[in-house]
């Protein structure tokens, strides 16, 4: 018989309770933010839990399917909200809402595991099962991209280049003052043709300030406007031209086959970008220039793990001619800020914001180090080259524990700089 006056036995009956109300101030937190930043915020918010919530999905199946022993899979980290136990796993919900994680046993020699669950830790698994474990979280986020942009290519559609009007004039802008209108067609700028819109932006930026000749076609009609190009300072100081206009080109579909092999095309090139932005900013003069932008302006703009990409991925409208934030690294903050922008623009803007995030995190994750998807990725691959010809080798998990605080010191470093910037100067998303 349990004594109710047992504080014990109290405590263990209120934390149920506490996990409840606990929860309840989550959820109310997240309506606010709803409420607060709008369907676009709210939205990005959901869009971001999902992915994290498919990523370990993608981990715990494949685990599941190899016979290791799966103790926890939670959403958040921190004090726990909410949890259920279904056999031997845990599902909840923890309070600090930064990322998810399930919990493999043994996924390391420093790991202590009972005798009689030894045979289903990680650790214990064939080289194929533990590479099919460590790379399903990235495998998820490539197959959610690659979805997507067969969706896009084959349902939604896909701006065609030659075919652009003015879709959007910015006030108290050059188009404004000269009287462009959205429909209009700009054939040349300076005398040079500007079949597609970059062309167009490529030529304002490079005269910033001029007078030049503008020639637009209008309801059958061709006429030419003198007009002076507008500035804008960037983010490293350099002045481009600006004339505010966006673009507004007409969507076109492809069939299934040729849907299928340009997301495939397509994947690779933004699985490059990643890579090269990945690789660009990892090194000295990277990782210099993005800390010394958190005083002042840098040198030189760096790609890194989330930017204002150069060149837009194809939203159906654009914001005009205005480069000065490309290449900004952002932090989670700002690419919320993005993806809320992009969404306003419309759902097909918005998918491929979430295109570009997952081939981004899928890549992120599988760089060669702890505590990320391609440390454990690297380590299997090193047991099993040290194991050949031999007895079974197992690394020293203990000696690569420096080297993972290090990395996560780095990482919170560039999390923290970027939150930074992003809050005291947030780039024009338009």
């Amino acid at each position: 018989m349990v004594d109710p006056a047992n504080p014990r036995d109290r405590a263990a009956r209120s934390e149920p309770r506490d996990g409840r109300i606990r929860l309840t101030f989550l959820i109310g937190a997240l309506a606010s933010f709803g409420l607060i930043g709008g369907l676009s915020g709210l939205v990005v918010v959901l869009s971001f839990v999902v992915m994290l919530v498919l990523h370990e999905m993608g981990h715990f199946v494949v685990a599941r399917w190899a016979g290791m022993q799966v103790t926890e899979f939670f959403l958040g980290f921190g004090p726990r909200l909410w949890s259920v136990r279904r056999g031997e796993t845990t599902y909840g919900v923890k309070a600090i809402p930064a990322g998810a994680y399930v919990r493999i046993t043994g996924m390391s020699s420093l790991d202590v595991v009972d005798p009689a669950d030894e045979q289903r830790t990680y650790r214990q698994q064939s080289y194929p099962k533990r590479m099919a474990v460590a790379l399903a979280g990235s495998a998820t986020h490539f197959a959610i991209a690659l979805f997507l942009l067969f969706v896009v290519y084959a349902a939604v559609g896909t701006p065609d280049p030659d075919r652009w009007v003015v879709g959007e004039v910015v006030s108290d802008s050059t188009a404004a003052a000269v009287g462009v209108r959205t429909g209009d067609r700009i054939l040349s700028v300076d005398g040079v043709e500007t079949t597609g819109f970059d062309e167009f932006g490529a030529v304002v930026r490079s005269i910033p300030g001029d007078l030049v000749d503008v020639v637009v076609h209008r309801d059958g009609e061709t006429m030419v406007h003198r007009a002076v190009i507008g500035e804008r300072v960037g983010v490293d100081g350099v002045v481009t031209g600006f004339f505010g206009i966006g673009p507004n080109r007409p969507l076109v579909t492809m069939g299934p086959v040729r849907a299928t092999g340009e997301a495939a095309v397509r994947f690779v090139d933004l699985a490059w970008m990643s890579v090269n932005g990945l690789v660009g900013f990892f090194t000295p003069d990277g990782l210099t220039d993005f800390f010394a932008g958190a005083v002042g302006p840098s040198e030189a703009t760096t790609s890194g793990p989330l930017t204002v990409p150069a060149e837009p991925l194809a939203p159906a409208v654009e914001t005009a001619a205005d480069p000065a934030d490309d290449e900004r690294l952002l932090s989670l903050y700002g690419a919320a800020r993005l993806g809320s922008a992009m969404f306003d623009d419309g759902w097909s803007t918005y998918v491929w914001f979430l295109i570009l995030v997952n081939v981004f995190v899928g890549v992120f994750n599988l760089v060669p180090l702890l505590p990320l998807d391609g440390g454990h990725v690297a380590i299997a691959t090193y047991e099993r080259v040290r194991s050949i010809g031999g007895r079974r080798h197992m690394a020293d998990a203990s000696r690569l524990v420096p080297v993972t605080w290090a990395v996560v010191s780095l990482l919170v470093a560039v999390f923290v700089v970027a939150l930074y910037r992003d809050i005291v100067d947030l780039p024009d998303f338009g």
